[in-house]
């Protein structure tokens, strides 16, 4: 009988074991439709699988027809406070699973992301035929809907572990990571961004450490991971010029940098060119002012901030003193509407190892010239900047010193370029055991976050 060789199976399956365990205990684990956003993510990608591709008009105001029990099943669940006097019976699962829905009883709603393209709700929409098909019941949809988004994303990230040829080890902690699983795990178009943002920067590192040529199949799949990312969430278009890292004669054409730059600011347009368009062809009713004691508007704070730049750069920096802890927190594990972090100890512990194991998860075949550790450090302060910038000039009130609406979860999509940033800095001997730390370092922080929001979320039985 052969024994056992834990580095003889590629870290891409133990991703996909761990993942596929962990995120389907999260799928039921997580309190329903208190992912932030998930209950309008839900109710988009319900109508989306309804064939309402077109917004619903009523009083002025647009949204979309949705089931009364589906409705209100969702809303139920919103406002817990989690605490001692509110926490979860289990037990109101078994009533909520009896409730059945009738989509041809539906009734108007007013929803709030009717622009959003269906694009980055595919999976679930998916998982919510499926589920249909044995129960129209609000609770069983949606734990289906939930589930495909956890198949989808393992399942790029698993080609993305399996694509990129160093750094493995940081991709599969970076995917499992807490708040990272737990967004794959609920109805939201950040599953689909975060894991093409992944595939792409393991295509970037794929074809920097290898000696032929780009095939074409590989930049087919760039593009493509690209254009599946704008469809489904703006705000990371700068991630994919990280390929400018890429040596020149890789590319087999004439003038690639060119043609690359050219390409991806074409992608970057489509959505504009086409679902945006017939979303403004349809002129529909506007949304209404979003706070009318505050001054909002993109074109005026753009143009308010740029008759003073350097406190526009100063601005944007204190906020990353001032709110650079809560965002690593969100980053790492601070969980739905509630905003329940982990304890500090386990975030920022997560935090270093990841630093660390960045530092030496790399090779001797692997090494960045200046101009490349350059590259990555410029794309990597243009995407920080362009979004903490989108939310600085579109929802803070024009003139206001302090960010609003940024979040640490939005930073999952750029965390492997953050970490990408130390690789290689630290040489040492004896990586053989790294693999495996790495999926011991999974299994233990993942438990500690199930266990975690299971006493937080739930009366205990």
């Amino acid at each position: 009988m052969k024994k056992f060789s834990f580095s003889k199976i590629p870290l891409e399956y133990y991703f996909l074991v761990i993942g596929l365990y962990f995120g389907l205990q999260l799928v039921f684990t997580n309190p329903p439709w208190h992912t932030n956003d998930e209950d309008r993510h839900f109710y988009n990608a319900w109508r989306f699988a309804h064939g309402q591709f077109k917004p619903t008009v009523e009083n002025k105001k647009s949204g979309y027809m949705i089931p009364p029990k589906l409705y209100n099943q969702a809303r139920s669940s919103q406002g817990i406070r989690f605490d001692e006097k509110t926490k979860i019976n289990k037990n109101t699962f078994d009533v909520q699973k009896r409730v059945k829905y009738n989509a041809r009883d539906a009734e108007y709603h007013k929803i709030p992301l009717i622009n959003k393209l269906p694009v980055g709700f595919i999976p679930h929409i998916i998982g919510i035929k499926i589920g249909e098909v044995f129960k129209k019941n609000p609770l069983t949809v949606h734990w289906w809907a939930r589930s495909f988004g956890l198949f989808t994303f393992l399942l790029i990230v698993f080609f993305a572990i399996k694509t990129i040829p160093v750094f493995k080890n940081v991709m599969m902690l970076v995917a499992l990571a807490p708040m990272s699983l737990y967004q794959a795990s609920s109805v939201t178009y950040d599953m689909l961004c975060n894991a093409t943002t992944f595939l792409i920067i393991a295509y970037v590192v794929k074809w920097i450490y290898q000696e032929n040529s780009i095939s074409r199949k590989d930049l087919l799949l760039f593009f493509g991971a690209f254009l599946i990312l704008i469809f489904s969430k703006s705000g990371y278009y700068v991630v994919p010029f990280l390929a400018l890292m890429v040596p020149s004669q890789k590319f087999g054409f004439s003038y690639p940098k060119i043609k690359l730059i050219l390409i991806l600011v074409f992608i970057t347009f489509i959505p504009d060119l086409t679902w945006q368009q017939y979303i403004k062809s349809l002129h529909l009713p506007g949304s209404g002012a979003f706070q009318n004691d505050f001054a909002f508007g993109l074109k005026k704070s753009i143009m308010y901030h740029l008759q003073d730049i350097p406190t526009l750069i100063s601005n944007l920096a204190l906020n990353v003193l001032s709110q650079g802890k809560d965002w690593i927190i969100g980053c790492i594990g601070r969980f739905g509407y509630s905003y329940i972090p982990l304890p500090n100890v386990w975030i920022f512990a997560y935090v270093i190892i990841l630093f660390v194991i960045a530092a030496i998860d790399h090779n001797v075949d692997f090494k960045l010239t200046l101009s490349q550790r350059g590259i990555s450090a410029l794309i990597m302060l243009a995407s920080v900047g362009a979004l903490l910038a989108a939310f600085y000039f579109s929802f803070t009130p024009i003139g206001a010193k302090a960010i609003f609406g940024a979040q640490g979860r939005y930073f999952i999509p750029i965390l492997p370029l953050i970490l990408l940033q130390v690789i290689g800095t630290v040489s040492i001997s004896g990586k053989k055991y790294l693999s495996l730390a790495t999926v011991l370092i999974s299994i233990v922080f993942l438990y500690q976050t199930i266990s975690f929001l299971d006493e937080t979320f739930y009366h205990a039985n």
